[in-house]
Formats: C-alpha cells, sequence, structure tokens
C-alpha cells in the first residue's frame, strides 16, 4: 500500500494519498473504499476527491462499504464506478452529478 511505503520511508504524507484510500481513480474508472484502513472502516466520509478523467467525488461509508457517492463532472462524460465485484457505468455531461446510494447492497 503506497500510504504506507511513504510512512515508512519517513516521506510526506498528502491529503492526496489518504483520499486515495477511499477512492482511487483511473481515467474512466473509479474504484471506491480500495485499500481503507481498518481504523477508518466504521464510518466516515471524503469530500471533494478530485478523480482522474474529469470527475469530484463525495463518498461516505459505514461498516467498511459504501452508503453515497455523489459524482460530479467538471468535464469527465463516462466512468465506471466499482466496489468489489458490483460497478455501474455513469455517463454525465460537464456540470451535471449523480449521487448512488447503498452501492454496496
Amino acid at each position: 500500500m503506497r500510504l504506507y511505503a511513504l510512512m515508512e520511508q519517513g516521506q510526506e504524507v498528502t491529503a492526496r494519498d489518504e483520499a486515495e484510500l477511499a477512492v482511487k481513480t483511473f481515467p474512466g474508472h473509479l474504484e471506491l473504499l480500495p485499500a481503507l484502513p481498518d481504523a477508518w472502516a466504521k464510518s466516515g466520509s471524503v469530500r471533494g476527491a478530485g478523480a482522474r478523467g474529469g470527475f469530484v467525488v463525495d463518498l461516505s461509508w459505514r461498516d467498511g462499504k459504501p452508503t453515497e457517492v455523489r459524482i460530479r463532472s467538471v468535464g469527465g462524460r463516462t466512468t465506471t464506478v466499482a466496489h468489489g465485484g458490483t460497478s455501474r457505468s455513469v455517463t454525465l455531461r460537464p456540470g451535471a452529478s449523480v449521487t448512488l446510494r447503498d452501492f454496496a447492497r
């Protein structure tokens, strides 16, 4: 895990590094909660995480599972949102947003 490797090396850990524990992004793909530390699993949220491909993500979770994710396009058009074995395709026009609730039911 990149964050822990950086910490072990004594390097500075940024807010972006911490946000990637909750939302890992690639152009055209958002992976929710890919490396959530046990200490954060009970509940939490990330707001305003910039996602590759032209999106901004707000994410809330409980018991290590996403409860709500809001995706806003700042230029992106289509992305896949995934958690565990579930994925959804999202298509937005720039400036639009969508909220997915109970994503991991």
